[in-house]
């Protein structure tokens, strides 16, 4: 009987050995405490991953589909539509520069006439 616990106690005393060698220094338990606790501190919180949670679902809200920016890109003019425009808006200001000119040759002519009426009337008052 006393061999019998011997053999065990033996047996616990390697399983004790084991254990302890398999636990490490105090010095190495400490260590590997801190840097749980850095990973702890860099961790979010439920709340901070909430808060970003509820911010991604803002961002994808305010997002366009793929559907709506097709049917943006449908809408749009393209490169010959817009060259169009701008062919016929040069035509356009060119009708009314050449208007414009013409207003202003009969202006000078009109202020010709005006000035001989004004020199016409003034020589008339002279005579009476």
């Amino acid at each position: 009987m006393d061999e019998k616990v011997y053999d065990l106690l033996e047996k616990l005393y390697i399983e004790v050995q084991e254990v302890k060698a398999n636990m490490g220094t105090k010095a190495e338990l400490q260590e590997l405490g801190s840097e749980l606790q850095e990973v702890k501190d860099a961790m979010a919180t439920k709340a901070e991953l909430q808060e970003l949670r509820s911010e991604l679902q803002e961002v994808k809200d305010t997002m366009a589909t793929k559907a709506e920016l097709q049917e943006i890109k449908n809408t749009m003019a393209t490169k010959e539509d817009l060259e169009l425009v701008v062919e016929e808006l040069k035509t356009e200001i060119q009708s009314v520069y050449d208007e414009v000119k013409e207003l202003r040759n009969d202006f000078n002519i009109l202020e010709i006439v005006t000035t001989k009426s004004a020199l016409d009337i003034a020589k008339l008052k002279a005579v009476r």
